[in-house]
């Protein structure tokens, strides 16, 4: 898995970060030429950690703040997964193996952590969280 630290994702910080916050991060791996992900980051700390193995999976995601913390992990086919963060402090995974699963997050504050597991076929979830110090956590077999 090779990282990367996306220039594209450094240039949307927009006029810059403080010097003791890292700039975004953004490490995707793909085991199969049939996979897509579309990533965008802007402010300081914030890191996006994706896997992906099978055929035409997709995700999807963005990070609008500061220290925002994100991966997806999906294994089979043909799943989809989102994860938009906005604020400071959240974190958000999403693992999903097997066919067609569908996961979406979507964190709009501080220090919200929310995780999807979804294992078989078909699977459909999503969590929302708006405020802060939120904790969700949902598991499909």
């Amino acid at each position: 898995m090779k990282k990367l630290i996306a220039a594209l994702a450094v240039l949307a910080c927009g006029a810059g970060y403080a010097a003791d916050l890292a700039p975004p991060e953004l490490t995707i791996g793909k085991a199969a030429p049939t996979q897509g992900a579309l990533l965008l980051q802007r402010g300081a700390g914030n890191v996006f950690a994706a896997e992906q193995a099978g055929r035409r999976n997709a995700l999807a995601g963005a990070q609008d703040g500061l220290q925002n913390r994100a991966s997806v992990e999906q294994f089979g086919s043909d799943n989809r997964a989102s994860v938009q963060q906005e604020g400071q402090d959240n974190e958000a995974a999403i693992r999903q193996h097997g066919i067609g699963n569908r996961a979406e997050i979507d964190q709009i504050g501080n220090l919200n952590t929310a995780r999807i597991d979804q294992f078989g076929q078909q699977g459909t979830a999503r969590i929302t969280q708006y405020g802060s110090g939120k904790t969700a956590t949902l598991i499909q077999h």
